[in-house]
């Protein structure tokens, strides 16, 4: 029997994969009609794609092949992307960079474990050979546990994008609050942060007085979205937000009352004019 995982997903995802879940419920989360950041996706699908169930495998295996490259990449840069997960998105899209693990994090309180498979995950149908430019990554992340955290700083406020990608996920908040001070730094970049969920203040404080930042539609959003934004920009940034999107987050369960509860407002002061 090969080595059990258990890998962390919040607790209302976390059921919906159970073996004991409807095949209803596992399909929704395959074809994507659940709210979830891209990194649970990509970890729903992780672990549907060897279910009990051949239809639900299959369809699994189809829909983590079909990711796009987008939810792809912002799954791989997400902090909270677990190594057997990160392993499994840079086989089946080769086209990635990051496909290392990432650094030892904090411990996290608030999610649950998901079942443990008994089973390792379906390989593609083909294996790629590794590129140069994943040997070059590889070798970055094997230096970057050799670092110290002076180092590490340096190379977080000056290094590419492989750098950025492996020192945000660094423990030390002082690194990982470096990243986001790159001047090279990106807005898909910074996106994909914004949607992560960050253990470091500072990282979402950066990114919100960033003007040029906060004038892309769904930075905002993710921002409203993000539990450690504070609440007054988050409610701030609602005043940007699209109708659509309101609706959404006053049905939510997953974000605070109070932005739940300013959402309804505003879509029945819009109704109103």
């Amino acid at each position: 029997m090969s080595e059990k995982v258990s890998i962390k997903l919040p607790a209302h995802l976390a059921q919906m994969i159970r073996p004991d879940a409807p095949a209803e419920l596992k399909l929704k989360v395959i074809n994507g009609a659940i709210e979830a950041l891209s990194w649970e996706r990509a970890t729903l699908l992780f672990f549907l794609c060897y279910d009990k169930e051949s239809e639900i495998k299959a369809a699994a295996i189809n829909a983590f092949k079909h990711l796009s490259a987008e939810s792809a990449a912002e799954a791989m840069l997400s902090p909270d992307i677990n190594p057997r997960v990160a392993e499994l998105l840079g086989r089946f899209h080769p086209g990635l960079n990051a496909v290392s693990p990432p650094l030892q994090q904090e411990p996290q309180a608030s999610p649950q474990p998901v079942p443990r498979p008994d089973s390792e995950p379906p390989a593609p149908e083909e294996e790629t050979p590794e590129t140069e430019d994943e040997e070059e990554f590889r070798s970055k992340y094997q230096m970057a546990q050799t670092m110290g955290v002076g180092e590490k700083i340096k190379m977080a406020l000056t290094g590419d994008k492989e750098w950025r990608s492996i020192l945000i996920k660094d423990s030390n908040k002082l690194v990982n609050g470096s990243v986001v001070k790159n001047p090279r730094i990106t807005e898909p970049e910074i996106l994909a942060i914004s949607k992560s969920v960050i253990q470091n203040d500072e990282i979402i404080r950066v990114i919100c007085h960033n003007k040029e930042w906060v004038k892309n539609y769904e930075i905002r959003k993710a921002l409203v979205l993000n539990h450690k934004t504070p609440l007054p920009i988050a409610l701030r940034f609602m005043g940007f937000l699209s109708e659509k999107d309101l609706g959404g987050m006053a049905k939510s369960k997953n974000i605070s009352s109070v932005l739940a509860n300013q959402a309804r407002r505003m879509l029945s002061n819009k109704k109103k004019d």
